[in-house]
């Protein structure tokens, strides 16, 4: 079974790219590695989950009457 990447069947659609020191962006990569992890795919559940927290709120705000758009 596969530990990193895409869910099988998924397709790559889109790029994201961002800026970071030389030193994070090392630093950050020696943390995945240490973990067995891969960056794009841990990006991606960060996003994912950020999304859905977003959409907890936003319809949390609507099913009360107010809705935060």
């Amino acid at each position: 079974m596969k530990k990193v990447g895409r869910p099988s069947g998924r397709r790559k659609t889109s790029k994201i790219e961002i800026l970071l020191e030389p030193a994070t962006k090392e630093k950050f990569m020696r943390c995945l590695q240490e973990e067995g992890k891969c960056a794009s795919t841990e990006i991606g559940y960060w996003i994912n989950d950020y999304i859905r927290e977003r959409e907890k709120i936003t319809y949390k705000s609507v099913n009360g009457g107010n809705k935060n758009e």
